[in-house]
């Protein structure tokens, strides 16, 4: 393709008919119907972008470019290549709503993965805290309760007599431990919420074009 393709974008005929017959190529999206060639970019198309980008491993944002990573790996990095193609059929929609409720199901397997995956780590978090407070306790001091928090207990450690050596040791490992697994978890949050809106994304196209 020789311009942007996508919601927004330059949308000349050419190219976009390039992109859906490529998608089409693929079940994702209806073949370009002779001499109904036109330069709009419709949500169905936007839909097929999206599952072809998601199954490529690309970022997921509809969007054709060209010499792009979507536009090479739907092999549209060179001219364009127009040919007539047959009307969309039946079986074409189908496999393009398949294609679309096999990636939701994968999506909502994702979100399940990451919201058991945060709630074990929040249960490991409460562990280490548990056990970080005792070991405080024990050399008289108090548990943290923040990231500065953290910075002042292990100031105060290497203040504390040669003899609680073992102790010292074992509190800065608990800290490291949970500084650790609480960054892990904020990766998950992250990674969570993205997870979520690509599924919303999903499941709106789904009841807009299926």
């Amino acid at each position: 393709i020789e311009r942007p393709v996508g919601v927004g974008e330059t949308n000349h005929s050419d190219d976009l008919e390039a992109v859906r017959n490529a998608l089409a190529a693929r079940g994702l999206c209806q073949r370009t119907v002779t001499g109904q060639r036109n330069a709009k970019f419709k949500p169905e198309l936007t839909a097929g972008v999206r599952i072809f980008q998601r199954q490529a491993g690309l970022h997921p944002d509809g969007l054709v470019i060209p010499r792009g990573p979507t536009a090479m790996a739907l092999a549209l990095g060179g001219e364009v290549q127009v040919r007539a193609l047959p009307p969309a059929g039946g079986p074409e929609r189908e496999s393009f709503c398949r294609a679309l409720a096999r990636d939701i199901g994968a999506a909502e397997g994702k979100v399940e993965r990451l919201k058991a995956k945060i709630r074990s780590g929040e249960q490991e978090l409460n562990g280490i805290g548990s056990s970080l407070g005792s070991a405080l306790r024990g050399l008289g001091l108090n548990l943290p309760t923040g990231e500065d928090d953290l910075e002042q207990i292990l100031r105060e450690l290497d203040r504390l007599p040669d003899p609680f050596q073992s102790e010292v040791q074992a509190v800065r490992n608990l800290i490291s431990e949970l500084r650790a697994v609480t960054r892990e978890v904020t990766d998950d949050k992250i990674e969570l919420a993205e997870a979520e809106r690509d599924l919303r994304d999903l499941q709106a196209d789904f009841a807009r074009d299926c």
